[in-house]
């Protein structure tokens, strides 16, 4: 775009509905995602940008479209295994009236980290004879992309997808029907979809463990903050939460603590 200042409203108008921080460092992102979208809809980018601003429907859907969703199952696989060899343990270790573990996939694009999720905590749940004491689990997974969240309700995924997905996992969650792996409905079940916008607050509660991965880098501080507050509000007095591995709370956040693994670093809530 020849217009910077244009270029530079538009990104205003993104920050103030989504959090969304486009800078000098990631304008050109943006500008290659307006030029998409003129030559579709055959305008300039004066008469898109008017669009924007009177068209709240439009302005969803753009900023569904510039929002980067890559993902994949068991990514940053570690993590996965600090849930369940330290985490979850620890969870039913405490005394409380209600048996059941709550998890919030925060930013959870296609589904793929919420479904990650639900299989390590079924698994834990089934090989240690948990549901049989009375343990149950569910997971809200939520996105600002409504399109993403479409795909991840579907729960049908390429093979390249579950390449990374433990073979027992893929033999005991998956269909394998017309060249597609579709997540079983017991599975299903369990995962929760939800369109939310981080920066507000869901009104949702008592969340034992929080997957917030790689989405606080897109936000400035005084919304890195915010999103942070709102999963401290939502989070059961003992909870654990776990960013992406690019991520930190040192210097922006204090509520929840730092504590080491020897397989990487998990923050457990601590006010």
């Amino acid at each position: 775009m020849e217009n910077r200042k244009l270029l530079e409203e538009i990104a205003r108008l993104v920050y103030e509905n989504s959090g969304i921080v486009f800078k000098d460092s990631n304008l050109s992102v943006l500008e290659s995602r307006i030029s998409v979208k003129l030559r579709e809809k055959k305008t300039t980018a004066e008469n898109y940008y008017n669009i924007l601003k009177t068209d709240k429907e439009e302005l969803s859907s753009f900023i569904d479209f510039v929002t980067t969703n890559f993902t994949s199952f068991f990514r940053s696989e570690n993590q996965f295994h600090i849930m369940e060899e330290f985490v979850l343990p620890e969870i039913v270790k405490q005394t409380r009236n209600e048996k059941i573990i709550k998890l919030w996939s925060a930013g959870c694009a296609t589904g793929e980290e919420p479904y990650s999720m639900a299989m390590v905590v079924d698994d834990f749940l089934d090989k240690n004879g948990l549901y049989k004491n009375g343990w149950d689990f569910f997971v809200i997974a939520s996105d600002i992309s409504l399109q993403s969240l479409f795909v991840a309700r579907e729960g049908k995924f390429p093979e390249s997808s579950v390449k990374k997905v433990p073979k027992p996992f893929v033999e005991k969650y998956f269909n394998f029907i017309d060249d597609r792996y579709i997540v079983k409905d017991a599975l299903k079940k369990k995962v929760r979809f939800d369109f939310h916008n981080l920066i507000y607050d869901n009104g949702i509660r008592n969340i034992d463990i929080t997957f917030c991965r790689n989405v606080l880098i897109y936000f400035d501080e005084k919304t890195q903050k915010q999103v942070l507050e709102n999963i401290y509000i939502a989070s059961n007095e003992k909870s654990y939460l776990f960013l992406g591995h690019s991520e930190s709370l040192f210097g922006i956040y204090d509520k929840f603590k730092p504590v080491s693994h020897p397989k990487g670093i998990v923050y457990v809530k601590s006010v």
